[in-house]
């Protein structure tokens, strides 16, 4: 099983570096640091650079990595332009299992909603494909695309972990 994720995790390596333009990547504004903040007074009303931790009270913790851009694939669903991936660390710092089926993910580009991406030929099966059990104390990793626009665009995040339009929630923001 554990040859099985690894050998996932190179062809999606592997996948994105095949595929990638390099004059289509884009790195967001701000400081490369990890910041951490705590508590459950986290809103959406509050954006989080791309690259920074959020931490709630509960000892969840979430990050967003910067976006990489990406040229879809003629099968990729919905088609656009141009896809920006995200890598989430979800860290369970709870006393319980966390599953990540519950997690929740809205984009939005200037207030208007935009896709997750499916493309399976480049290792990008959405969020709901994530069905891993993270153990008190573990972290995981998962990778979701959003459809953008061909030139960058800021990006609003919004990563629910207990479902959609439920508490806590982090909202990320930066160019994609």
């Amino acid at each position: 099983m554990k040859f099985a994720k690894l050998a996932a995790g190179v062809c999606l390596g592997l996948a994105l570096a095949g595929c990638a333009d390099p004059s289509d990547i884009s790195t967001p504004p701000g400081p490369s640091a990890v910041a951490e903040q705590r508590g459950e007074e986290l809103s959406s009303a509050s954006a989080t650079t791309f690259g920074t931790q959020r931490v709630w009270a509960n000892g969840m913790a979430v990050t967003v990595s910067p976006p990489t851009s990406l040229r879809p694939s003629d099968t990729s669903f919905p088609q656009s332009p141009r896809t920006a991936v995200f890598t989430l660390t979800v860290v369970n710092g709870t006393k319980t299992a966390y599953r990540t089926s519950q997690l929740s993910l809205r984009a939005t580009v200037d207030g208007q909603p935009v896709a997750e991406v499916r493309d399976s030929v480049q290792g990008l099966n959405g969020v709901g494909a994530a069905v891993n059990e993270v153990a008190a104390g573990a972290e995981t990793v998962l990778t979701v695309a959003f459809a953008v626009p061909a030139d960058p665009v800021r990006l609003r995040l919004v990563v629910e972990p207990n479902g959609a339009n439920q508490d806590p929630s982090a909202t990320f923001e930066g160019v994609a």
